[in-house]
């Protein structure tokens, strides 16, 4: 899997060459099914050169823009090792791809910037997360949504605590410290009765393993503002909190002991977890957004919205995730036009994202039934004409 971060969105809604393709696809992880990603790209590929063409694109320039994309065509390999979506974004000297826990729906688009709708609910909404499962055998990293979740690999990360402090006597240092024989010693740390049974060296090794694990995930999420989620057993929780430099742990752990559960299992114990966190300032921007609703700082009007968006005065913007307004937006008088997906226009709800974005606006995706209008909601920082 590959990380999507705040950091990339931007880079990606600070691009302005045109065009610029997005393509979005659900992908197959294992079994029979994985020969359906290939195919299923071919045909995306060339739904792109058709709408290059139509933006206006020879087809010696077609066939350049393309060119990175179409060597995935028969690489097998790489088919193999998916998640459950795919985005690619590229332009004429750029080319990226994301797999991610996350299942899109087939979409290609072209035009002057990214479509980024779907990539949103990866940062927000029901969107990433992460589990931090720890014990003394063993560290994991786990990423997942509302749908799935699988293993990372972060090379930073210690792999256990005898890597972690480097000590390759470990186990018999603790038998010193330890009124059992090695089979206790072996598991006293993260199996007994609590943090009072432990003497300071043990705890002080401890907090060491957890800093060493708290430096690798610094490094690896970067500006990352994804809740995790801490799984080990319950005294590590307030160990490992005190250590922990990362702003979105969650102040509810899955206790227990992780080594014997599943990547599944501990999905479905973490996810109850994120799932309030995930709610919460979507409820708290509608919430705010139907209080304000008969004021001047607010609008339901998609062409208003993108102008105050242009303007820098949307402040948050809901969209329902399952709309799409396929049209254009007309600068001089800020009036809308709709027309059919197929004709050469822009998706105005993922513009509306862009602009808003890209003045520093918060964006949240929800259901439709959610919003007031059923396709989009602004909160406004001034009144805009």
């Amino acid at each position: 899997m590959d990380q999507f971060t705040r950091s990339d969105l931007k880079q990606l809604i600070d691009t302005t060459q045109e065009p610029l393709v997005s393509i979005y696809m659900p992908t197959y992880r294992s079994g029979r099914e994985v020969q359906q990603n290939s195919t299923r790209f071919k045909n995306l590929l060339k739904g792109a050169r058709e709408k290059l063409a139509d933006y206006g694109l020879d087809e010696v320039q077609i066939t350049e823009l393309l060119s990175e994309a179409s060597t995935l065509e028969s690489n097998d390999d790489w088919w193999e090792h998916q998640s459950d979506g795919l985005a690619i974004f590229f332009a004429s000297d750029r080319f990226v791809c994301y797999r991610v826990p996350f299942k899109f729906e087939e979409l290609v688009f072209v035009g002057s910037h990214y479509y980024i709708r779907p990539v949103i609910q990866l940062l927000q909404g029901d969107g990433r997360f992460y589990v931090l499962a720890v014990s003394q055998n063993r560290v994991r990293l786990l990423a997942g949504s509302h749908y799935s979740i699988e293993e990372l690999e972060p090379d930073q990360l210690p792999s256990d605590l005898q890597s972690a402090l480097n000590i390759d006597e470990y186990t018999s240092t603790l038998q010193q410290h330890s009124t059992g024989g090695p089979n206790t010693a072996k598991n006293i740390v993260f199996h007994g009765h609590g943090a009072a049974d432990m003497d300071q060296q043990k705890k002080d090794e401890i907090l060491q393993y957890f800093h060493h694990i708290d430096t690798a995930i610094q490094k690896y999420f970067g500006n990352e503002k994804s809740p995790m989620v801490f799984a080990g057993v319950d005294y590590l929780f307030p160990l490992f909190k005190s250590t922990c430099h990362y702003k979105y742990l969650l102040a509810e752990p899955v206790t227990g002991n992780p080594d014997e559960l599943t990547a599944e299992e501990l999905h479905s114990q973490a996810w109850p977890v994120v799932e309030s966190f995930f709610t919460r300032d979507c409820q708290t921007a509608l919430e705010y957004y139907n209080e304000s609703a008969a004021s001047d700082t607010s609008t339901c009007d998609l062409g208003k919205t993108i102008r105050a968006a242009k303007q820098g005065a949307v402040n948050t913007l809901l969209l329902a995730e399952d709309k799409q307004h396929w049209g254009e937006y007309k600068e001089q008088d800020g009036s809308i036009t709709t027309c059919d997906e197929r004709m050469v226009s822009d998706e105005l709800l993922n513009y509306a994202a862009v602009q808003t974005l890209i003045t520093g606006g918060t964006v949240f995706s929800l259901p439709g039934h959610s919003i007031p209008s059923g396709e989009s909601a602004a909160v406004l920082r001034f009144p805009v004409s």
